[in-house]
């Protein structure tokens, strides 16, 4: 069994063993592919220390412990910026960070001495991330889709939005290199670069200059408003601490959505989306899609959200992109067209799981 599948079969199990492996390959395996140097220095700590393992074994069963762990740790940072740890955090070090192989003794005090606090962060909270650079993955995904539709404005509805940051994708402007091209408001807060990967390329010189939105609209467990403070400091805790760019994108991002809030629904996605598909406008074409969030559906959950979509089609088309997995390299963008209630699936893209990179496939 490869790494990556074992990783995912144990992701809900929570005994010293697997935790510690699970520790393992988020340090090796998954914080190289997104720059998470702090993170992979802990990893390869945490995973021999049995106390800082019965703290992460708190995490919610849906959860990622690595992931809940250090989100909580860096949740409390951000509201007391003068702890001696903020120093190996690059957003919060009053100077240069120190380096992370350095970090653990202070992370493990800091993370015993507060454990109290962090119990219920990780029982309680989500890894609701907006990463919005992975609308870079998501802008030629949507342009594929609506090719495919005959240029119908969507009707997009995305599962598990947290904040809903990436609905208002196409009010960013992206840039792609190599080849220099770009899209959307160059007046835009919000700027998505993104690494053109592989021989065939998107086309991207080909895109409308705008691509048509008839609705957009968003489900959640637990949606994130926007106006609450605390919970803007969680979705600052999710991003990982080097990445300055995704702080000051998210602040950025969070500006416009709070000027033109995104509707979101509570609730799960396998009871609201079958509603929210009958009701979207008959001439416009059905868009569901979601990065990073099947994997934390519970199996009943996940196949009912599927046969929802499917038995829509029998109606009308419906169309699914998701972005999912880490496997050992990449996340992949698949396009799911129902159709009859058929299914066919296509793989557009593999992408960075963070989407700073783009290997087009189609």
């Amino acid at each position: 069994m490869r790494a990556a599948e074992r990783h995912r079969n144990d992701f809900a199990r929570r005994d010293p063993e697997t935790l510690a492996r699970v520790f393992r390959h988020f340090g090796e395996v998954e914080c190289p592919q997104v720059g998470g140097r702090l993170y992979g220095a802990l990893c390869a700590e945490i995973a021999d220390d049995a106390e800082l393992l019965a703290l992460a074994a708190r995490t919610s069963p849906t959860q990622p412990p690595p992931n809940m762990l250090f989100a909580s740790a860096h949740y409390l940072l951000l509201a007391d910026g003068a702890h001696p740890l903020a120093e190996w955090y690059p957003a919060l070090a009053s100077e240069a960070p120190r380096s992370p192989e350095s970090a653990f003794t202070p992370f493990r005090a800091f993370c015993l001495e507060h454990a109290e606090v962090i119990t219920p962060l990780l029982e309680t909270r989500l890894t609701q991330t907006n990463v919005i650079q992975r609308c870079s993955a998501l802008l030629p995904g949507f342009a594929h889709v609506s090719r495919q539709n005959g240029a119908t404005p969507l009707t997009l509805v995305e599962i598990g939005p947290s904040a809903g940051l990436n609905l208002q994708w196409d009010r960013f402007r992206y840039e792609y290199d190599p080849g220099g091209v770009a899209w959307g408001d160059p007046d835009s807060p919000v700027t998505v670069p993104c690494e053109l990967r592989g021989t065939t390329l998107p086309a991207l010189p080909e895109l409308p200059a705008r691509i048509p939105v008839a609705g957009r609209s968003g489900i959640d467990l637990n949606p994130v408003d926007v106006s609450d403070p605390d919970a803007v400091r969680w979705l600052r805790a999710l991003i990982w601490p080097e990445h300055l760019e995704r702080h000051a994108r998210l602040e950025a991002a969070i500006g416009i959505a709070r000027r033109d809030p995104p509707t979101l629904h509570r609730g799960s996605a396998a009871d609201l989306l079958p509603e929210l598909l009958r009701s979207a406008p008959a001439d416009t074409a059905l868009c569901v899609y979601g990065t990073h969030t099947l994997y934390q559906f519970p199996p009943d959950a996940l196949r009912a959200t599927l046969k929802a979509m499917q038995a829509e089609s029998r109606e009308r088309p419906v169309d699914f992109l998701t972005m999912e997995g880490t496997g050992d390299r990449c996340s992949e963008l698949r396009r799911v067209a129902y159709r009859d209630g058929e299914r066919q699936t296509t793989t557009l893209a593999n992408a960075s799981p963070h989407g700073r990179w783009l290997e087009w496939l189609t």
